[in-house]
């Protein structure tokens, strides 16, 4: 388009130079200047179908639209907007903007269409952070009877300082103990510790709270310091939660999950995923606890956790989704990931398992420790 432009500015000029002085310009000056709108029409539009390929490309969505005189203002889910013209006169990349249910479709002067969804629901976050707390406050008792008041999230974090370790009470997180935690009022996602073989406790399974995080995974690697994330923070915040437990054919425990306790399915659309210090040590230095890990891993071992979607209190075929924490013997996951949980599709309630490869299980079930940390549990909420 620009190349005919200027084509057509040097014709007008050749024109102007071959006739008198008293020639009347102003028709071929209004050709020259609606040439030039229609440039600038032109180069707006393919900045426009440039920022739009660019926001899919990044994985972004359109959580809204907004009609105008014009057109529409496509809002995406970082909050950047994008203008849309309708097309008129030939004028225009964009022959029209139509909105049909869940969907902006996009029709282009050479007849190709783009469809785009439209996100209809409201993403709402379980952070564990204080100022996102808007559960009651509650009480629970430990195994002494020993009641603890619960009013924010970081008075869900079982810590005691031994000089430089912090591990959990085990006297507070004991057997049949009610530890136990929701986030009503936001996700309304909860956990309370499953009832298993060996009681209700945190050394058979569940999900506590820490803000403990390190790089040091030689020093803070061990099972007195199992409540560190080999990271160097929260994915944000200060908080973040741990899972521990697993199960096989040899052992009868229940697998620890988190559910809506309103009891009404939804979509978890994903959570920010870490290994633990206590993890990352005992796989990278092979202290496998009778297995043939010991050795360290090999280029096919690997450790992975899944998730189980249920969703009703009958369900006997849940869905699942895999994450793995270490892939091909040597890709550890050494920062946040994040984990899309979509596939599950609605549910009620998630339920974890931990697993390994072959060189990881011993005549006692799985060598390695089964903890993973995660953070930013993202739900969505249909408008």
């Amino acid at each position: 388009m620009e190349k005919r432009f200027f084509a057509m500015l040097v014709l007008v000029l050749s024109a102007v130079a071959f006739t008198s002085c008293e020639y009347d310009d102003s028709g071929l000056w209004d050709k020259v200047n609606s040439l030039q709108e229609q440039v600038t029409a032109n180069q707006e539009d393919i900045a426009t179908l440039t920022s739009l390929v660019e926001a899919l490309n990044k994985g972004k969505v359109i959580v809204a639209t907004t009609q105008t005189d014009n057109g529409y203002t496509l809002t995406f889910s970082d909050g950047s907007t994008i203008e849309i013209t309708n097309g008129k006169d030939g004028d225009s990349f964009f022959v029209s903007i139509v909105e049909q249910d869940d969907m902006v479709i996009i029709t282009l002067a050479d007849g190709r269409v783009i469809k785009l969804p439209v996100i209809n629901y409201e993403l709402r976050v379980l952070t564990f952070e204080d100022e996102d707390a808007k559960f009651e406050p509650y009480t629970f008792l430990d195994c002494q009877g020993t009641s603890y008041s619960i009013s924010t999230w970081s008075d869900l974090i079982p810590a005691l300082d031994y000089g430089d370790y912090m591990i959990y009470d085990p006297e507070w997180m004991g057997r049949d103990s009610e530890y136990n935690w929701s986030d009503a009022g936001n996700t309304n996602l909860s956990h309370a510790f499953p009832e298993t073989s060996r009681g209700k406790t945190y050394n058979a399974s569940g999900h506590v709270l820490s803000k403990s995080y390190t790089r040091e995974y030689e020093k803070y690697g061990s099972y007195s310091t199992e409540l560190y994330v080999y990271a160097d923070g929260a994915h944000s915040g200060a908080n973040c939660c741990i899972h521990h437990g697993y199960t096989d054919s040899g052992r009868d425990l229940t697998l620890p999950s988190i559910e809506f306790e309103d009891g009404v399915a939804r979509v978890v659309d994903h959570m920010w995923v870490a290994n633990t210090a206590y993890v990352y040590y005992n796989i990278y230095k092979g202290h496998g606890f009778g297995s043939s890990y010991q050795n360290g891993p090999s280029d096919t071992s690997w450790f992975k956790i899944t998730a189980y979607g249920y969703d009703s209190a009958t369900d006997a075929e849940p869905t699942e989704v895999e994450f793995y924490l270490l892939a091909e013997g040597k890709k550890f996951v050494t920062d946040w990931t994040k984990w899309d949980l979509t596939p599950l599709g609605k549910v009620l309630k998630v339920e974890f398992n931990i697993t390994g490869s072959d060189d990881m299980v011993s005549a006692w079930g799985l060598g390695s420790p089964a903890y993973f940390a995660y953070d930013d549990v993202a739900v969505r909420f249909e408008k």
